[in-house]
């Protein structure tokens, strides 16, 4: 088990449900629950009982928002929730059947598994014989359990409930009837596939047991939404890939054993209509889950032109606890049901698990262009003026070496530098520096590197473009400084020039930020630097000055940056200097190399 996985915020396992259900219902006033079975009901329920068709669903709990969370206006209008990964008794379906119950009738939908479709249609049956009109549907979506082994168990039920959920409710407001709404349910089922990966198996609360881990560098594709298996193991790899494999194998006509939808008449001159579905299945932060929603569009777009997106759907529908993973559904659109399906999945609802923003139509995607070097806005081109009769020059073969100099540097430090950095900050600095070294390479060629004052702005304008951050702003302010400081004490690149430019920098950077010597912040190397080149000193010895400043950071105490939010014993006992230092001194080091390098090359 890894550190923390077995923590969970609750009162007691035997409790989790209720409670999350009684505090989900605190601030969902449209809702209500009959404790004694769990089931989330709609406040409005009797109204809507008299008015169309009524919705259940339900199953085992650990899915949220799934399927409380589509209690409500337009959806459902219960559902059942069981203990954890457990389907409910069939006393609790029964209860919410007789809760709801209408003239017009009672669909209940479940997903494919083998408790809940039993117990649900044991509730089913009963209802039947206490004369409650009602009808189930079981839905299979997954793709992941192929033919060969799913003969009889069929496709699993995974995130495409929710959409049949919220066809079906919509098409009940619309008045149809019991067998109406079941048979656009059952459309959605035929028509969907779904196939999940995820980076690690989830932690059940209250379990003694630990999950199956998988290692470092692997990832599970067709994970199950109750910790099952997936049918392979992948390397680790990044989104862009992983999110094209998982859609091609939707999609791949030639798996006969895994291919539920049919593209076979589809072309780029005769596309199909699909709707995308990516769900998150718990566990993946905001920030990475967008960047699969930014894949998953984009591959469709770029790699499959015989599809043609129509709508695109992403959020938590059907979870797995603290699952680290997402699942990618395809909903088919055929000509007869395309238009009928759109609009129901437009139609406004009221519940708390459907995102409140909804594309309701197509879009264009707007294709990258080339980098020219120049910043566009709104098609026009601009550059920045130079006034060369007053700007500084310098040797171009001299300012590219520093610069490669500089990016191979930080490259090489990075895990040194995100380590200090993981100590006692936020673990970003060495990964920072290495993007805006990166992106400083991407651009180089486009610097004007005669000029040293325009070259300086033009670094400037690049890190502030590929990272943001404190360390990102300070260097940003300091060379925009140094450029203006250049020009005013400019006619030559003497080390008097550069030394008078530092120091008009520093002079300008301490006017924004209160950092200064002993604060344990990257100003405890750039200070003692340019001090020493105001006095006179060499490159090299102001870059021994900017070292010792740095080595004292080992034993200072913090008192800005967010290591100062730590105990002053834990950032002394970690012995690491400050990682902003360090990664300053690099760069110092790595210009001082640089210019030696070019010195012994001129006296060859």
């Amino acid at each position: 088990m890894t550190m923390g996985q077995g923590k969970h915020f609750m009162n007691d396992p035997s409790t989790l449900v209720s409670d999350s259900i009684q505090g989900f219902c605190y601030a969902n006033p449209h809702v209500r629950w009959l404790p004694e079975h769990k089931v989330v009901y709609a406040s409005n329920v009797d109204q809507v009982a008299n008015q169309q068709v009524t919705l259940i669903a339900g199953g085992g709990s650990g899915h949220e928002p799934a399927h409380a969370g589509s209690v409500g206006d337009g959806m459902l209008t219960a559902a059942v929730c069981g203990h954890v990964f457990a389907s409910p008794s069939a006393s609790q379906v029964l209860a919410a059947l007789e809760r709801v119950q209408s003239p017009f009738g009672t669909l209940v939908i479940v997903k494919n598994y083998t408790g809940d479709c039993l117990n649900f249609g044991l509730a089913v049956e009963r209802a039947k014989a206490r004369g409650i009109k009602v009808a189930m549907l079981m839905v299979g979506d997954d793709t992941a359990v192929g033919r060969a082994k799913g003969t009889k168990v069929g496709r699993r039920g995974m995130a495409m409930v929710t959409l049949v959920i919220k066809c079906c409710g919509a098409l009940a407001t619309k008045g149809a009837s019991l067998e109406q709404v079941a048979e656009m349910g059952q459309y959605v089922i035929d028509h969907s596939a779904t196939l999940g990966v995820a980076l690690n198996h989830c932690h059940v609360p209250g379990s003694s047991s630990d999950p199956s881990l998988l290692g470092p560098l692997e990832m599970e594709l067709g994970m199950g939404i109750h910790n099952e298996p997936g049918w392979a193991k992948l390397p680790l790899m990044a989104a862009q890939p992983l999110v094209k494999h998982v859609l091609e194998t939707l999609v791949d006509q030639n798996d006969q054993d895994r291919c539920y939808l049919d593209f076979s008449d589809a072309s780029t001159q005769n596309q199909t209509d699909v709707v995308l579905l990516v769900n998150n299945l718990g566990g993946t932060p905001s920030l990475e889950f967008n960047v699969i929603v930014k894949e998953a569009v984009e591959t469709v777009v770029t790699h499959m032109p015989h599809l043609r997106l129509k709508r695109i759907l992403s959020g938590s529908f059907v979870t797995s606890l603290n699952m680290p993973g997402f699942s990618l559904s395809l909903l088919k659109l055929t000509n007869s049901k395309a238009d009928l399906v759109l609009d129901l999945l437009d139609s406004p609802v009221y519940v708390a698990g459907w995102p409140l923003a909804v594309s309701r139509s197509t879009f264009a995607l707007i294709s990258p262009t080339e980098d020219d070097g120049n910043e566009k806005i709104h098609g026009k081109t601009t550059t920045t003026n130079v006034n060369d009769e007053e700007d500084v020059q310098v040797d171009q073969f001299l300012f590219s070496k520093v610069l490669c100099k500089v990016i191979q540097a930080l490259v090489d430090t990075e895990p040194t530098i995100t380590s200090y950095d993981t100590l006692l900050g936020d673990g970003d600095c060495g990964k920072t520096m290495v993007y805006a070294s990166e992106a400083i390479e991407k651009q180089r060629r486009h610097y004007p590197l005669t000029s040293t004052s325009q070259t300086l702005l033009a670094l400037a304008d690049t890190v502030d473009r590929s990272v943001g951050g404190t360390s990102s702003a300070i260097y940003c302010i300091f060379l925009n400084a140094l450029a203006n400081g250049l020009n005013i004490y400019g006619g030559s690149t003497s080390m008097d020039t550069w030394a008078k430019a530092c120091t008009y920098a520093l002079d300008s950077l301490q006017t924004y930020t209160k950092a200064r010597v002993g604060d344990r912040t990257l100003m405890d190397a750039l200070i003692p630097f340019v001090t020493s080149l105001e006095k006179g000193a060499s490159l090299q010895d102001a870059v021994v000055q900017a070292r010792l400043g740095m080595d004292a950071t080992i034993k200072q105490v913090a008192k800005l940056g967010r290591t100062s939010y730590l105990s002053d014993k834990d950032v002394q006992e970690a012995g690491v200097p400050d990682a902003g230092a360090f990664g300053l001194v690099t760069v110092f080091e790595a210009i001082s190399a640089a210019v030696v390098e070019d010195n012994v090359a001129a006296h060859d």
